[in-house]
């Protein structure tokens, strides 16, 4: 995107299309936290970082991004004795990656933040066009005709997550049924950390319609 290296990974990427550039705040809450997890995962599986095995998430060969919320994540996950399911981990550490990230590009002076009142924060995006920029290559990519198979494991992530997760309204509900069939193959294009993405969801949603 030539903006640098902090804007370079996934996580990024999909917390700067959940921002909102004229009302400067984050669009999302909780669905946020899931979208970054998996796109930690995503990113770090598409590193060689992380690996599957038998459908549980697994550190590969010692590899380290030099990028510290990549790098962070990947410590948390190497430090358990075992190995953990990727759903799982899409659903721990929500709120702590995503400060990460926040923290990550407030240090790049990508993004500015500033406290308000009732814990709401003011997000200033320095590049004010960079949020649409971001929503419009995911619309894009879910919409456009380029074969999945083409298209970079982290784009079909960018798309699919901002989808599964409805942080970008351009994505409502009419285009992502219209394009249902895209989005599973661009889900299942994103990599294991797509279908953990979806279980997450789903697990989420039987809990709350069960109370729980």
């Amino acid at each position: 995107m030539g903006r640098g290296t902090a804007t370079d990974n996934l996580p990024a990427r999909l917390f700067l299309l959940a921002c909102d550039a004229e009302k400067e705040r984050l669009k999302w809450g909780d669905e946020l936290g899931y979208a970054i997890r998996a796109a930690t995962l995503a990113e770090l599986e598409a590193r060689g970082c992380l690996k599957d095995d038998k459908g549980k998430a697994r550190p590969a060969g010692g590899h380290r991004t030099g990028d510290p919320v990549l790098d962070g994540a990947l410590h948390s996950i190497a430090e358990h004795s075992r190995a953990r399911r990727w759903s799982t981990l899409v659903q721990r550490e929500r709120r702590e990656t995503c400060l990460a990230v926040e923290e990550q590009l407030a240090a790049a002076g990508i993004i500015s933040v500033e406290s308000r009142t009732l814990n709401r924060k003011r997000i200033i995006v320095s590049d004010k066009s960079l949020p649409g920029e971001l929503r419009r290559e995911a619309v894009a990519t879910l919409t456009g005709t380029e074969p999945v198979a083409r298209i970079e494991p982290t784009r079909a992530a960018l798309a699919s997550f901002a989808a599964l997760t409805r942080l970008c309204p351009e994505l409502s509900w009419r285009v992502r049924y219209q394009n249902r069939r895209r989005l599973k193959e661009l889900t299942a294009r994103a990599g294991v950390a797509g279908d953990a993405l979806k279980k997450a969801l789903n697990a989420r949603a039987a809990a709350s319609s069960g109370g729980g």
